[in-house]
């Protein structure tokens, strides 16, 4: 069920079966590193069974370099990057690549540079990553439901979500270029329990649950 006997939505993590696809789905949302989301995959994947996305799936998602990395050897758009630990030129988002903690600034004028650094580096200890803003852009998010979004501007691009990286749930970000060109930035959970109505409706159409 996608409800518990109240009809509330819980966080409990759910696994359903995609017939079309012919895969379990972890349906959890969110599926960071020592969540219990990431540990359903790691258990669903030890027991052999076809699950996504698998835990390599959620580190090539979750860290941003190589989310940008694998999003453009698949041919999806995205901005230019570099990894550093200390200096940076704006106007950029700013992504933590730590194993402790996942934050992120956009920084678009000079003069906060050393501040934004030390904090998401934790004193210039852990690397971040930059992606540049082209000039005028600006950052927006949509949601990724089973390779599909509310949003139908969207849905091309939450088809390649899935496509590519196997998130059944994902918050994406994107940065909306001058004209509308849009380019992928980055994969954040989107937890079960925030579905909307709609999105519920398109998972119990597509997802079976094993008793």
């Amino acid at each position: 069920m996608l409800l518990d006997q109240q009809g509330r939505r819980d966080d409990a993590v759910r696994i359903g079966y995609w017939l079309d696809e012919a895969c379990f789905v972890n349906l959890s949302g969110d599926y960071r590193y020592l969540t219990a989301g990431y540990y359903a995959s790691q258990d669903m994947e030890a027991t052999g069974k076809p699950i996504h996305p698998t835990c390599k799936e959620i580190l090539d998602a979750y860290i941003v370099p190589l989310f940008l990395e694998k999003a453009r050897l698949a041919g999806l758009q995205t901005a230019s990057y570099y990894i550093t630990n200390d200096h940076f030129e704006p106007p950029v988002i700013v992504d933590s690549i730590n194993p402790f903690m996942s934050r992120q600034s956009v920084v678009l004028k000079s003069g906060h540079q050393e501040r934004v650094a030390r904090s998401l580096t934790r004193n210039f200890t852990y690397a971040i990553c930059c992606q540049e803003l082209p000039a005028a852009a600006r950052i927006g998010h949509f949601r990724a439901v089973l390779g599909w979004s509310l949003a139908q501007r969207y849905r091309p691009l939450a088809a390649a979500v899935w496509q590519v990286f196997r998130l059944p749930l994902a918050t994406v970000r994107v940065i909306v270029a001058p004209k509308g060109h849009i380019l992928f930035s980055h994969l954040e959970p989107l937890p079960f329990s925030s579905l909307t109505a709609r999105e519920l409706q398109y998972i119990r159409a597509r997802v079976t649950w094993p008793t």
